[in-house]
């Protein structure tokens, strides 16, 4: 590491690179879904996982929101629980 700071397109662009490798549809659990080769209880399995963890986003949202230290970060991140949980 030579201690010098990235780019704003050097950062993007890696972590675009990482997304791209690590996403969830290149896991080998995915590819097995995706080709029909679980059974009911895997995806049973499966669905609780995710229905827990999309649940769970939004409070894990408003706990980060509770920290931040400026009003405009709160802001921003203050969308991101009403995309998950709305308005109403």
């Amino acid at each position: 590491m030579t201690g010098s700071l990235l780019s704003p397109e050097a950062v993007e662009a890696q972590l675009a690179a990482i997304g791209a490798e690590r996403y969830h549809d290149q896991h080998p659990f995915h590819h097995l879904m995706r080709d029909g080769k679980l059974d009911r209880g895997q995806i049973q399995a499966w669905a609780l996982n995710r229905y827990y963890y999309q649940a769970r986003i939004p409070a894990k949202d408003a706990y980060l929101v509770a920290r931040l230290p400026t009003p405009a970060l709160r802001r921003e991140w203050r969308r991101r629980i009403l995309d998950h949980d709305g308005d109403d």
